[in-house]
């Protein structure tokens, strides 16, 4: 299983960089500042189509991001995106900064959701800085308990409601979660669920 799931990562973040380069996504989100894509696909541990992209620049304003919108549109021709504003809301957890969430379809059944947020060079710092760390920490024995528990997280309906992929690279880096059972004896203990 294990060769299985490391070629599913492989391909899905072969598919990225078609997604990027082909499409042109990549050269519009330049013309918004330096791109970096983080997350699963940095770290080699893509389980499913979800592609999170930081835009590095500090003068980015909320009208600069609403054009970069239309562009993906344009472009991309998204069932559906989502604007928040987190220079405002300050959410714990989530990035300082503007953030688009695009959906190509139902990313349940296998669609591609980009999240891409537009951040200054001091959030955009920390947050590659906190990827790059967890990046050190993974082995390739943790690499692939993490791909296990992933891949079969991607479709439960409490994902992204009440955990994320950090929850799966916390119990796995930090509380001996081995599995998907494991990680879920994790969760509960975590959040009462």
């Amino acid at each position: 299983m294990s060769k299985d799931l490391d070629q599913i990562a492989k391909k899905i973040h072969a598919e990225a960089d078609e997604l990027l380069d082909q499409t042109g996504l990549l050269k519009i989100l330049e013309k918004y500042g330096i791109v970096h894509v983080t997350g699963s696909y940095s770290l080699g541990l893509m389980t499913w189509r979800d592609l999170d992209i930081y835009l590095e620049n500090s003068a980015t304003t909320e009208n600069d991001f609403f054009h970069l919108g239309r562009d993906i549109v344009n472009l991309l021709r998204p069932a559906k995106m989502s604007f928040r504003n987190e220079r405002i809301s300050k959410t714990p957890g989530l990035p300082i900064g503007l953030y688009w969430g695009i959906y190509l379809g139902d990313e349940r059944k296998g669609a591609w959701k980009i999240d891409v947020w537009a951040l200054d060079k001091k959030e955009c710092k920390r947050r590659l800085e906190f990827c790059d760390d967890l990046g050190k920490k993974i082995s390739p024995d943790s690499r692939m308990k993490i791909l296990e528990i992933k891949s079969q997280c991607w479709t439960d309906p409490q994902y992204r409601k009440y955990y994320t992929s950090n929850d799966i690279y916390t119990a796995v880096l930090g509380n001996h979660a081995h599995d998907v059972e494991s990680f879920r004896i994790y969760l509960q203990n975590k959040l009462s669920i």
